[in-house]
């Protein structure tokens, strides 16, 4: 088998396509934390909205009551009489315990970790913004990029799955930065998750709870959404560490041959059209080769064919031709 000698712009090539190889064709156990996350998030909320918001809503505010305010309610708030809110605050009335904010809008983390199969499939890295937290990376143009680029097919993501709600939730958060580029969304498009209360303040309207089973499932909601968020950092920092190992070894490598090692399907991957004498690496961690060992166990293959990614090398320099 020829010998490649590898230069910056193979170099960059390979990390590229090895970042896309972990994401999207390496089966791990971090994705199956993070879809039991999503599943028990979906659960737990609808549960959550049944068996304790509604009963408790529709008993402060009586939906006949609603319903005749609402058809006199203005249309700016100095004669507006109801609004539609997913927000509630609950007090206690069995242990003195403060009052609490239970919101089924979602914040961004929550979106991203929801949909991340979806986003990835779309071309995006579902996880951009879990990498600039951990890293305490500062935002630049090319970051604001990849938020507008993304926000452009969430609706579409979460209406291609059946729940169009789920995007009206986000989108009603204050998610700036992530849906300047999003569609407007309206009353209807919450489903389930919207109730007509009087007008006011979210704490205004602090409603007393006398059942602690209630209270209890109203924290098990609160708990599904850490662990949706936590299950998709895991993932990330999992992800991370593979492309970080392989990076390393791809900056030392000398030749093509020298990757293979740990990257066992590399040429079916990317196949370089070059010829050179190769050798061994000389500084990889027992731990790093752990890692990609038991990573190159889990890589899968798309069913069609593999695409190619194959560089020419002429004078005028390196093309990629698919």
């Amino acid at each position: 088998m020829e010998k490649i000698r590898l230069n910056q712009q193979k170099r960059q090539l390979l990390k590229k396509e090895w970042q896309h190889t972990v994401y999207n064709n390496m089966p791990m156990q971090v994705e199956e934390d993070l879809r039991l996350a999503q599943e028990n998030y979906r659960s737990v909320r609808e549960d959550t909205w049944d068996n304790v918001i509604t009963p408790q809503v529709e008993k402060h505010f009586p939906m006949a009551d609603m319903r005749v305010l609402q058809k006199y309610s203005g249309s700016n708030s100095y004669n507006r009489f109801t609004d539609t809110d997913s927000c509630f605050y609950f007090k206690p009335q069995f242990a003195d315990i403060s009052e609490s904010q239970f919101n089924f809008t979602m914040d961004i983390d929550e979106y991203l970790a929801l949909y991340h199969k979806e986003i990835q499939a779309k071309g995006h890295q579902a996880t951009i913004k879990v990498e600039y937290d951990e890293t305490q990376k500062q935002d630049n143009p090319n970051y604001t990029m990849q938020k507008h680029e993304m926000s452009r097919d969430f609706a579409d993501i979460a209406k291609a799955n059946g729940t169009p709600h789920d995007f009206a939730l986000m989108n009603e958060g204050r998610n700036y930065g992530w849906t300047e580029h999003s569609p407007h969304t309206s009353d209807n498009d919450f489903g389930m998750f919207r109730k007509v209360v009087v007008h006011g303040s979210c704490h205004s309207r602090c409603m007393m709870l006398d059942n602690e089973s209630d209270w209890l499932m109203l924290k098990q909601f609160e708990k599904a959404k850490s662990m949706l968020t936590n299950a998709h950092r895991e993932l990330w920092k999992e992800k991370n560490a593979l492309i970080a190992d392989m990076s390393s070894i791809i900056d030392q490598a000398k030749f093509l041959g020298d990757v293979e090692q740990y990257w066992t399907n590399v040429r079916e991957c990317v196949n370089f059209d070059n010829t050179d004498i190769g050798r061994e690496l000389s500084i990889v961690s027992e731990q790093t080769k752990t890692r990609l060992s038991q990573a190159m166990n889990n890589i899968k293959l798309d069913d069609k064919e593999p695409e190619l990614v194959v560089v020419n090398a002429s004078a005028s320099g390196f093309s990629l031709v698919n």
